[in-house]
């Protein structure tokens, strides 16, 4: 399936040839905290649970790091970059990926479990990465280079061994677009569903404990149970 107005050939590329890749931290969560100005710091367990595919400093909290574990050298995050979770229990997991879409400013580094990467050729328009690093043309590629018994692992050098193939930057910003499109409103769609699942268990508690009740036809209370 393809936008109408496109219809070249993809370019495939060895992933190891596009991207070029930072060290990053091994910092553990109890070396972390909340709310300072200190360094942001992505813990891979934030891209397996509750991290959407791209992120927006404003609308995602990271933590950051405790001041007396700053780290003397690190790579600050871009807008464009991707993280990948090196490590799962599933094979559907690893490599997860996750792309900063907008840092907001803000200083952020990768950190435990997790594979910074940034495109060193400049093929890609913001947005396109996270969600071409998500397809299943790729996540297949990965599962079968993934080494481990109980839990799953990727390194850099497995990029040598994978591929992805990119369009014109025009087509890709039509892709990222639909897809960041589709993602809002499926944030929206999970925001109503917890809400009336709110509801759901009020009501439960409320009318099972009599607490609210119904009237009849002519707002009479019902016997008591």
């Amino acid at each position: 399936m393809r936008f109408l107005e496109f219809t070249g050939e993809w370019e495939k590329y060895v992933i190891s040839d596009i991207l070029e890749f930072f060290p990053t931290n091994s910092l553990s969560w109890e070396q972390l905290e909340c709310d300072t100005d200190n360094l942001h710091n992505l813990h891979y367990g934030l891209i397996h649970k509750g991290l959407p595919t791209q992120i927006e400093l404003k609308k995602c909290l990271l933590p950051n790091i405790k001041k007396e574990f700053l780290p003397n050298n690190y790579t600050v995050c871009k807008d464009g970059d991707i993280a990948f979770a090196d490590a799962s229990e599933d094979t559907g997991d690893v490599a997860k990926v996750v792309e900063f879409l907008n840092c907001d400013g803000e200083k952020i580094v990768c950190g435990l479990h997790t594979i910074h990467g940034r495109d060193k050729l400049n093929l890609t328009v913001k947005g396109f990465k996270g969600y071409a690093f998500s397809s299943t043309i790729f996540r297949n590629q990965i599962r079968r280079l993934a080494q481990g018994t109980k839990v799953y692992s990727v390194s850099t050098e497995n990029f040598n061994e994978s591929s992805i193939s990119i369009p014109t930057k025009e087509e890709q910003s039509k892709i990222a677009n639909l897809m960041l499109l589709i993602d809002q409103r499926l944030e929206t769609q999970i925001k109503i569903v917890e809400g009336l699942e709110s509801l759901m268990r009020s009501l439960r508690e409320k009318l099972f404990t009599q607490k609210l009740r119904f009237k009849d036809s002519n707002r009479n209370e019902f016997p008591d149970w």
